[in-house]
């Protein structure tokens, strides 16, 4: 949803059209540049070619005119949507508006097409959009398909540019995939040929036909040990438990007939034995693989991409230019860049030409062609002659790796000096970047205007802007590109001093998302941390590897929620130990050595090591109240609880102490955190009035934090006190509630916990074989996460089997319950729910 207008003016128009947006899980694009009069024409239309609706909001003023132009940039964006769904609003009243935005109103309303509301205010304008949008939503967006359950709804991205030729490829690819006995397909050749959109579209032609299509990108993994927690993220998986994640994947996708399309698979290629294991587990799913060599698999089948068809050798017509794919890619792209180019009796020549140097690579042509906008192809011929000729130092390298490279090395020459320092400057960026990471990133001093520098490596192709799913652009490079780019950071002496600008910049965005995560812009915040994960990890190995202890917990301490809601406490856990035995740990502020003891305390007893963190957080108890922090010391008091057992007369004191100072820190989520924790308590000894007034307050706290992982075991923890207090109406309520937000987060260990809840439900209404097959079911789901009920609750799941076999006899329950164990866990809970309703 690309969203126009006047900066300053409409400031608080933007800020509840973004709002609204949001509201309706979509992807507002804005350009919030502070005192900027307008971002580069490169970069708006580079969004505005990737976004689905244009929003255009229109007060008094008319913008501002850059140098070189002659409408505005609002008028600019307004005629470069043509043929986009537009949603235009207009102030009312409006006394002051300039003659030329009001010319520009009329001239709209007079075309047709498209009309203009009228707004007064901030507040109705976002009523209006988020009306409007949902209209047209309806009338022009198909609805995509459901989820299967316990997974994300399968995604592809949408390449900005159709692809060239490949017919030939795409359908033996497709035919391959067609037959159920080949399961892996890989895709090779060289960087820059083409793989990944080839891949894109042969999936997009097969998604009709499965049960669910996935795009993984490694482009930001470096180490083999992550391909598993990018495989799980792409699906929709959370790590959970301490069972390996792609085991955790294949019980997933077993059984569905799957597709998996993993990008950039050659540069951590040791994890390929991984994914053959996956494929071993799920006899439905296939891969789709792209990499510059084969894998050596059991089962693969190769299809070597070869590079586009060339012009004939000689004279040529501006037909038989457009005739070959590689001719045809050329034009294309040069016709992005000016859309004055033509293809003409003097410009088929050079053309023909310049695509035959390039060997019909379609990187290279992609990146010589966006070159057209400074110099024509006949003034492009003889200086890629020149940088061709130069060959390259990698002398081992294929032919069409080294014709590529020398390609990057020429368009990076062409630069001035302010593009190729952002250039080497952003390649220590591992997964793209959002706007104020360049400018925190490129900038080392107050000459370089990242933004307009910025835009000129959009336009000549060597940054591409990227979909995100915040309110601001992000962008990355090709890995060909950036790794050329970091060898020119390296050659420029600036890695250190760039890296460390790098880490600095995303601690300090931690700590604004660590504030914002508990806002109401939550999700914004949540959105762009996501973003960011590759990133935060990256740097801080960096900050671990070279000995900066501080810098690596001010990357790490903001995001304790964020940390715990993607299921990265082991990563953490390991991470926390090696900063706190680093030399510079010694040297920490007492603050922040505290918040690194707590960690090391916290990680150990969520991983199953009490007795290890005993005295550490017996220390961070001590420090937190001689300093007067709330916050660390109601964890620490909560953490310790934890290391006794529930019957442990100090467990409840503990517990309302540290929900206590969580409240008077203002940090809701960790109250709810807490009370959580305390709700479970008091319902393993049948405190039921403790339980809703404890679990009650913090479910309003976690819907007001927005996090639905928590309220959805919240729910749970009430609905079972609901029915331990002889009130089922109430219960059904709490579980219809739980279940509905454990299908939205994919938990599935909270989904074990709700199939508990409805076996006790099934006991209630005389069901005892139901109710054993559920609890089975949710104590194979356990299982298969390698996690353990912490005892309070395996207090409660024991009183459920005592009950069940008091019931069934032992046999017949034990019997019952392997039944329900052989089920998938969402089968077992749709299955339960609707024989309960039945």
């Amino acid at each position: 949803m690309f969203v126009s207008s006047t900066l300053e003016e409409l400031a608080e128009e933007r800020r509840a059209v973004r709002d609204a947006v949001a509201r309706l899980r979509l992807t507002p694009v804005l350009f919030e540049l502070g005192a900027r009069p307008h971002p580069p024409r490169d970069l708006y239309r580079a969004y505005l070619g990737q976004s689905d609706v244009f929003v255009g909001v229109y007060g008094d003023r008319y913008g501002w005119v850059g140098p070189g132009m002659t409408v505005s940039g609002l008028e600019d964006e307004l005629e470069l949507s043509a043929g986009m769904p537009r949603l235009l609003y207009v102030r009312t009243p409006a006394p002051d508006r300039d003659p030329r935005l009001s010319r520009l109103i009329e001239r709209v309303q007079a075309d047709g097409g498209v009309s203009t509301t009228p707004y007064r205010d901030p507040a109705g304008l976002a009523e209006l959009v988020a009306d409007d949008l949902a209209v047209l939503l309806s009338e022009r967006f198909s609805r995509a398909a459901p989820a299967p359950p316990g997974l994300a709804a399968g995604w592809l991205p949408t390449p900005p540019t159709p692809m060239v030729d490949r017919t030939a490829e795409l359908a033996a690819v497709t035919g391959l995939l067609r037959d159920p006995a080949v399961r892996l397909v890989v895709l090779t050749g060289p960087g820059g040929i083409g793989k990944t959109r080839l891949a894109l579209a042969a999936a997009a032609a097969l998604e009709p036909e499965r049960d669910g299509t996935w795009f993984v990108d490694l482009a930001a993994v470096r180490d083999p040990a992550d391909v598993p927690a990018a495989v799980a993220e792409a699906v929709g998986v959370s790590a959970e438990g301490s069972r390996p994640l792609l085991e955790q994947v294949a019980d997933r996708l077993a059984g569905r007939r799957a597709l998996l399309v993993v990008d950039n698979l050659e540069q951590v290629a040791a994890a390929a034995p991984d994914l053959a294991a996956l494929l071993s587990r799920c006899p439905r799913t296939q891969l789709l693989v792209t990499s510059r060599s084969v894998l050596r698999l059991r089962g693969e089948h190769d299809v070597p991409i070869e590079p586009l068809g060339t012009p004939p050798p000689g004279e040529v017509r501006p037909a038989d230019v457009a005739a070959a794919a590689a001719g045809e890619l050329f034009v294309a792209r040069a016709r992005q860049a000016d859309p004055a180019f033509a293809l003409t009796a003097d410009t088929a020549g050079p053309v023909a030409e310049l695509v035959r140097r390039l060997d019909g690579l379609p990187l290279a042509v992609e990146l010589v062609a966006a070159r057209v906008r400074t110099l024509p192809p006949r003034l492009l011929l003889p200086r890629l002659d020149r940088a061709l000729d130069l060959g390259d130092p990698d002398l081992d390298a294929p032919d069409r790796q080294r014709t590529l490279r020398a390609t990057i090395a020429w368009s990076h020459d062409l630069l001035d000096e302010r593009g190729r320092a952002l250039l080497a400057r952003l390649s220590v960026c591992a997964d793209g970047w959002a706007l104020d990471t360049a400018e925190a990133v490129g900038a080392d001093d107050g000459d370089l205007d990242v933004l307009d520098v910025l835009s000129d490596l959009v336009g000549h192709s060597l940054v591409t802007p990227t979909a995100g799913d915040g309110d601001e652009p992000r962008f990355r490079m090709l890995e060909l590109v950036r790794a050329y780019a970091a060898e020119r950071l390296r050659e420029r002496g600036e890695e250190e001093a760039t890296r460390a600008r790098w880490a600095r910049h995303l601690a300090a965005l931690g700590a604004r998302a660590g504030a914002g995560l508990a806002g109401p812009e939550a999700r914004l915040w949540r959105a762009r941390v996501d973003a960011e994960l590759a990133d935060l990890r990256a740097a801080l190995r960096w900050a671990v590897a070279t000995d900066r202890a501080e810098l690596a917990v001010r990357l790490t301490a903001p995001l304790v929620r964020w940390w715990w809601a993607h299921g990265l406490l082991p990563v953490m856990a390991g991470l926390a130990e090696q900063t706190a035995a680093l030399p510079s740990a010694a040297a920490l502020p007492p603050d922040l050595a505290a918040r690194l003891r707590w960690a090391c305390a916290a990680l150990r007893v969520t991983l199953g090591s009490p007795d290890g963190a005993v005295d550490l957080l017996d220390d961070v108890v001590t420090d937190a109240r001689l300093r007067d922090d709330a916050w660390l010391l109601g964890h620490g008091l909560t953490a310790r609880a934890m290391t006794l057992p529930p019957a442990d007369p100090r467990v409840v004191p503990l517990l309302d102490e540290g929900v206590a100072q969580l409240r008077r820190s203002g940090d809701g989520w960790s109250q709810a955190f807490a009370g959580m924790l305390r709700g479970a308590v008091a319902l393993a000894r049948g405190d039921l009035a403790a339980v809703d007034r404890v679990d009650g307050e913090a479910l309003e706290l976690a819907r007001a934090a927005g996090d639905d992982r928590i309220a959805a075991l919240l729910c749970d923890a009430l609905a079972l006190s609901a029915l331990l207090a002889g009130d089922p109406a109430r219960a059904w309520a709490r579980l219809d509630e739980a279940v509905a937000l454990h299908r939205c987060t994919r938990d599935l260990q909270g989904v074990a916990a709700c199939l508990e809840v409805l076996a006790g439900l099934a006991v209630a209404a005389g069901r005892h074989a139901a109710a054993a097959r559920l609890a089975g079911a949710a104590e194979s789901a356990r299982a298969g996460l390698g996690v353990a009920l912490w005892s309070p609750h395996r207090a409660l799941a024991d009183r459920l089997g005592e009950v069940l076999r008091a019931g069934l006899g032992a046999e017949e329950e034990r019997r019952e319950r392997a039944a329900g164990a052989a089920l998938d866990p969402w089968q077992a809970l749709d299955e339960g729910l609707a024989a309960a309703r039945a």
